[in-house]
């Protein structure tokens, strides 16, 4: 399978099981991103639990941001193609992770707001 396609499906895995855990377990948006980012850490390769460390910020977003379980799937396709398409933007910087959330995490508001 493409190396893209496959970060773009654990992105959305990443925010759905953040989310999941965050709002209908009630664990908190910490416990949430944290399990999930050992997760990846201790199972992964580098190069997959980096974005799914990435997507699971997203997954971290309040009621108000992602409302559904359906609006996380939305928001977890949309940080997955922006984690494929800047792959040399911050590289070796840092800040990559958290600006890449909070731009998915924007453009995702802004669609919900479009549309529902």
């Amino acid at each position: 399978m493409n190396k893209k396609l496959i970060v773009i499906i654990c992105s959305i895995l990443s925010v759905c099981v953040t989310w999941y855990i965050n709002h209908t377990i009630g664990l908190g948006a910490i416990i949430a991103n944290g399990l999930v980012g050992m997760i990846a850490v201790l199972l992964l390769p580098n190069d997959l639990a980096g974005p799914i460390y990435t997507s699971s910020f997203v997954g971290m977003s309040s009621m108000v941001v992602i409302p559904s379980f359906l609006a996380s799937v939305l928001s977890g396709l949309i940080v997955g193609i922006l984690i494929v398409l800047t792959p040399t933007i911050y590289a070796g910087i840092g800040g990559k992770g958290g600006t890449t959330a909070a731009i998915s995490t924007i453009i995702s508001r802004l669609i919900y707001g479009i549309i529902g």
